[in-house]
């Protein structure tokens, strides 16, 4: 019997708050049981032949809480087929354990080192052209990334079990970090070259007389910023650390041109 879709909503809405409760001998432990809870509750039919299952879930655990969402779903399929005899009644609980370091790996570069800070990016960049419309835009932008992971980690997870693990490899995630923080690089790249021609326009004055030429400069100044942001980031410098080094020369800048 599969669990009900109410109750995975309710699996959802939970992995939210894996991280509301941690400690250091289980980390993100109870927050894991928290979240499955309701689905061990449909699993066994609820009262108390649910509680071996949740002791197995009490245990240690620690990764990117997005990428919980696929151990969440392959758990209660495993747990299911444990209850059938199909497999051994704590395979789940062993897929989890084997699961959490790689999965907490690829997460953190992902979402830590690639998705939030081309958000972040974009968002500044945003703010330079639309102003306020930057909030909705970083917003939309980030969240997009972790609610696609956790809805459609979830369901993949259950619907595929064990299979999972191939489900993860085939979204190749630590490629798309390395463009996204290629796009980042463009972005900071056509940032700089903003924020550097605004502040020095003051002292520009062919600028009035010839908008082509002070585009086509800007257009200039953005590509061989890219380039050579591109560059640092193959060299293994950070996107936080590119932010550094894009917003310092244009607070030196600033200082000089104001």
């Amino acid at each position: 019997m599969s669990i009900r879709t109410g109750t995975k909503l309710k699996v959802f809405f939970s992995s939210f708050f894996i991280q509301a409760s941690w400690s250091f001998e289980k980390m993100q432990g109870l927050g894991f049981a928290a979240a499955i809870s309701p689905a061990m509750k449909d699993v066994f039919n609820g009262g108390r032949s649910s509680i071996p299952a949740m002791r197995r879930h009490l245990a240690y655990y620690n990764a990117h809480p997005y990428m919980a969402s696929p151990i969440l779903g392959a758990a209660i399929r495993l747990e299911e087929k444990g209850r059938d005899a199909e497999c051994p009644v704590d395979a789940g609980a062993r897929l989890k354990g084997m699961l959490m370091g790689p999965y907490g790996a690829i997460g953190d570069s992902f979402f830590w080192g690639s998705v939030r800070p081309l958000a972040s990016c974009l968002g500044v960049l945003c703010a330079m052209l639309w102003g306020l419309w930057c909030i909705p835009v970083f917003l939309v932008f980030y969240n997009a990334f972790h609610l696609w992971m956790r809805w459609d980690g979830l369901m993949k997870g259950y619907m595929l079990g064990e299979g999972v693990v191939g489900y993860v490899i085939s979204l190749e995630l630590p490629k798309w970090s390395i463009r996204l923080r290629y796009a980042s690089a463009a972005v900071l790249g056509i940032f700089f070259a903003m924020a550097a021609f605004g502040l020095a326009r003051p002292v520009m004055a062919w600028h009035l007389n010839n908008q082509g030429t002070w585009l086509f400069a800007g257009m200039i100044l953005a590509f061989i910023s890219t380039f050579f942001l591109k560059m640092f980031l193959r060299k293994g410098i950070t996107v936080t650390s590119l932010v550094y080094i894009v917003v310092l020369p244009l607070i030196i800048l600033g200082a000089i041109l104001r």
